[in-house]
């Protein structure tokens, strides 16, 4: 059983890639409760109520939900008034720290709003390298690279061991193609290969 208090899964990729996870997991006898959360504290012997008042009877639970950013560290460092509210380090479209012409700021810990996904943080840090080393040659702010945030982004999330569900700029797949492509190395290759390392 999975329960979600969202009204769809995976949210963050789509309505068709939420259909076809759906469909794949009550494919293989999932039951999926959406729009309700489990109260923990309700647990007795196995027995947990949903918010909606249901009772689910089970050997264990996982909870997964989000990851926290693990930023805190930074409220006590000069970046501490550039955090938002749910710790993100705000960014410009130069990438640098709001608040600060020398600092600049990638990956999941911005506030960039996109997918966070390694490929994409691999575009913020050529944008921020160029402009780095534009900057040391005292270019003026008007000649920075931009960058763009993807609103499309490419994403992949597994379902069981050979099969997933992704989302492409203009289609999402399920299936053992994207399975493939996720389970392959998980793109530490290219990664790898990218930062030259053969």
């Amino acid at each position: 059983m999975l329960v979600h208090r969202g009204s769809r899964l995976l949210e963050f990729i789509g309505e068709s890639a939420s259909r076809k996870t759906l469909n794949w997991l009550t494919s293989n006898k999932v039951e999926v409760i959406l729009g309700q959360s489990v109260d923990l504290n309700s647990s007795s012997d196995g027995v947990y109520r949903t918010s909606g008042g249901e009772t689910i009877v089970a050997d264990c639970h996982f909870i997964c939900i989000g990851k926290s950013i693990g930023s805190s560290w930074l409220k006590e460092t000069i970046l501490k008034d550039s955090l938002d509210t749910q710790g993100r380090l705000m960014v410009d479209s130069n990438l640098r720290v709001k608040g600060h012409i020398n600092i600049f700021g990638i990956g999941d810990i911005t506030d960039i709003p996109e997918l966070k996904q390694g490929y994409l943080a691999q575009s913020h840090a050529k944008i921020a390298a160029k402009n780095i080393a534009l900057l040391t040659k005292g270019a003026k702010d008007e000649k920075l690279a931009m960058y763009k945030p993807a609103t499309k982004a490419l994403a992949i999330v597994s379902l069981g061991r050979k099969k997933a569900v992704a989302r492409f700029p203009c289609f999402s797949i399920a299936g053992r193609v994207p399975g493939m492509i996720k389970s392959g190395d998980l793109f530490v290759g290219n990664t790898r290969k990218g930062l030259g390392d053969v």
